[in-house]
């Protein structure tokens, strides 16, 4: 499911139907679970395959799998291989579902029941391998992160579109070893100060009721407007070439899966 713009801000909860109700966690929440765990949490659930196995403390070369087996290997199979790995995801996933999650070895799956609900009641949705990624990206998007989904090469049928394929998964695990610094003028804590500090209503005080979605949208809308008043007032005193100036600028839509704004 792709959510809107007005979805992703809501507060509310957004229902993924036989899963749970997503959240986007409040500053206030992040804060009370510690910035890095929040981030942890984050990679967990955007972690792909060939990613989980690279990760692995001194993983011998010959025990690394094949492509051809990466391709059939799903997250959600390695991440409740183990009863510690599958109690650890479920508080994950407690985290940012509206419902309360627990991991069923019988069922081989999560069971999702309301809070209020006993134990003894039925479930009200269950996340299994087959939602699990579709789970995994609506969290994501609610928390301003990118979900790259991985397409398996088996899947690929054209001989040409697979080395196409295998092209551009050793691009990204290429730009991903080169250890490219991360900026740290879009690191949360920075974000926080920069809005509560630019923002005409929100201050250091009242800035942790906001969702993180709410958060980078304000963000990224004050960079916006900021570029649109230097140019008004550049078209102001000097004119432009083309001797038009576009007024509604500053209410255009933003693109918020632009790279440029990651």
């Amino acid at each position: 499911m792709k959510p809107d713009h007005f979805d992703l801000l809501s507060p509310s909860p957004i229902l993924l139907p036989g899963a749970g109700s997503v959240l986007s966690p409040t500053l206030k929440d992040i804060s009370m679970l510690g910035i890095h765990t929040y981030h942890y949490y984050l990679s967990v659930l955007s972690m792909d395959v060939k990613t989980y196995f690279s990760m692995l403390p001194n993983p011998a070369h010959s025990a690394f799998p094949s492509e051809e087996t990466l391709s059939r290997l799903n997250m959600f199979d390695l991440l409740t291989l183990q009863p510690s790995s599958a109690a650890f995801l479920a508080e994950i996933l407690n985290f940012f579902l509206k419902e309360e999650v627990s991991f069923s070895e019988e069922d081989g799956c999560f069971l999702v029941a309301t809070k209020e609900n006993s134990q003894e009641e039925p479930p009200i949705g269950r996340i299994t391998r087959e939602n699990y990624e579709a789970l995994c990206s609506l969290i994501c998007r609610r928390n301003n992160v990118r979900f790259q989904k991985e397409v398996p090469l088996s899947g690929v049928k054209s001989k040409k579109a697979q080395e196409i394929m295998k092209k551009l998964k050793k691009g990204r695990a290429e730009k991903a070893k080169s250890g490219k610094k991360t900026d740290t003028s879009t690191e949360l804590g920075n974000v926080i100060s920069a809005v509560a500090n630019r923002h005409p209503s929100l201050n250091p005080v009242n800035i942790w009721e906001l969702t993180v979605f709410q958060l980078w949208d304000s963000f990224f809308r004050l960079s916006s407007n900021q570029i649109y008043n230097i140019e008004s007032m550049s078209v102001a005193a000097w004119g432009n070439k083309d001797n038009h100036f576009d007024a509604a600028g500053w209410f255009k839509p933003l693109d918020l899966s632009n790279e440029d704004f990651f």
